[in-house]
């Protein structure tokens, strides 16, 4: 009997496939396909909410970390933003070239931060930047160099991706067209995006090497550097505001001042205990529940060590308070974000354009609180941030990044 039903649970499967590539689809099935080759339900994505939002957190992280079938982490199968935006609207722009040679590029959130202060300084042209808020002298065992740097990458998956192309919002003119029309962009219930930041090994003093990395660090070989995955955001659009859930490893190495630059990390179904003050003594250990999702789905053992920093569902608190969330080293040392000015939620609610085809990255300004109005002419991009690589761009319009067409989008008809 048994044998009878594990045959035909492997038949479901075959046909499931089957239908899927035929029909070209990616809605919520496309977790249960992409991942059915891992042969366990702790490497299929949710489709609802789990009772609380740690736990749900901690499932989209363990299946976007399971083995896809080429070796590599599911997540890095998914295309990645800066390949998905082409720079000139089109691929083969040198940006875009670049970004794909190396993978990793620098982050777009400290890029709009620094111009900020330098409104003259050079587009994107590297693939990783100079950290804003390295740590103290003595709060990192073993210090970093004298000039550390922090690479990052951001994938959508394949709902992401097919809502994306689908309408055509990888180029400018079709998101314009959109603010033109006056509705938001509203992403699929299957969207997730990941980001990611690694810190070199080299710029560690000593360094270490992906043979002997820092225990409980995932490390990779990236274009032939050893890089440790210090940071890692899922988002989710699971719910309208989607959830938002970041991770570190618990390592004095590479995170010395997890839960201490934005406070307290807080995860009373992955942590025992459930809160952590960081530092070597905020170390905590994983629940059982939590212990067995990772076995079950055949995680490296490395990623036990990692913790959920928190999660955000809401902006403000039932008496107004306004919720904060961050990451020590995605907002923290990579951008240069303290502590009172992080809130994921309300800073991507400021995703947006208006309708002459100008980016909403001028307005951010470290909103913490009540979720970004919309001005008239503009509208919302559904918290997705990375819209704004969109190209061709309108002069000074506050994109991402240099695109390298001089071609404008379509003007708003005249009334």
């Amino acid at each position: 009997m048994r044998k009878g039903i594990c045959i035909l649970a492997a038949l479901l499967v075959v046909v499931a496939t089957k239908a899927y590539f035929e029909t070209g689809s990616t809605d919520s099935r496309w977790s249960v396909i992409e991942t059915a080759s891992a042969a366990n339900s702790a490497c299929i994505f949710p489709t609802k909410m789990a009772a609380t939002p740690e736990q749900t957190a901690w499932q989209l992280f363990v299946a976007a970390n399971c083995k896809a079938s080429n070796g590599q982490l599911l997540w890095e199968t998914w295309v990645e933003q800066s390949t998905l935006y082409p720079a000139s609207g089109k691929a083969g722009g040198a940006v875009t070239q670049l970004l794909i040679a190396n993978r990793l590029h620098s982050s777009p959130l400290a890029l709009a931060h620094m111009k900020k202060t330098n409104p003259a300084m050079a587009e994107l042209t590297t693939p990783c930047n100079a950290m804003q808020a390295p740590p103290p002298p003595g709060s990192t065992t073993p210090p970093m160099v004298k000039d550390p740097t922090v690479c990052e990458e951001v994938h959508l998956n394949p709902p992401a991706q097919k809502f994306i192309t689908s309408h055509q919002y990888q180029t400018r003119p079709p998101q314009t067209m959109a603010a033109q029309k006056g509705t938001n962009i509203q992403f699929p219930s299957a969207a997730i995006e990941v980001k990611v930041d690694w810190i070199p090994a080299s710029d560690f003093a000593p360094p270490f090497t992906c043979a002997n990395p820092p225990a409980g660090v995932h490390v990779e070989t990236i274009g032939g550097t050893c890089y440790a995955m210090a940071g890692m955001h899922v988002i989710s659009k699971l719910i309208g505001q989607w959830l938002w859930a970041t991770f570190e490893p618990q390592s004095m190495a590479t995170n010395p001042l997890r839960c201490i630059t934005f406070g307290p990390c807080n995860d009373p179904w992955g942590s025992i205990p459930a809160t952590s003050n960081g530092g070597a003594s905020g170390f905590t250990k994983p629940s059982p529940a939590l212990a067995a999702l990772m076995q079950q789905a055949g995680l490296p053992p490395e990623f036990l060590n990692y913790r959920l920093v928190g999660t955000q569902t809401e902006f403000v608190t039932s008496s107004g308070a306004p919720i904060y969330l961050g990451n020590s080293i995605i907002e923290g040392e990579n951008v240069g974000q303290q502590a009172g000015t992080s809130s994921c939620i309300t800073c991507h609610s400021v995703s947006s354009i208006e309708n002459n085809g100008t980016d909403g990255i001028t307005k951010i300004n470290d909103q913490v609180g009540p979720p970004y109005k919309i001005p008239p002419g503009w509208i919302a991009r559904d918290f997705v941030w990375s819209m704004g690589l969109a190209c061709p761009d309108v002069p000074n319009g506050g994109g991402l990044q240099t695109c390298t067409s001089s071609k404008a989008p379509t003007k708003p008809a005249k009334k």
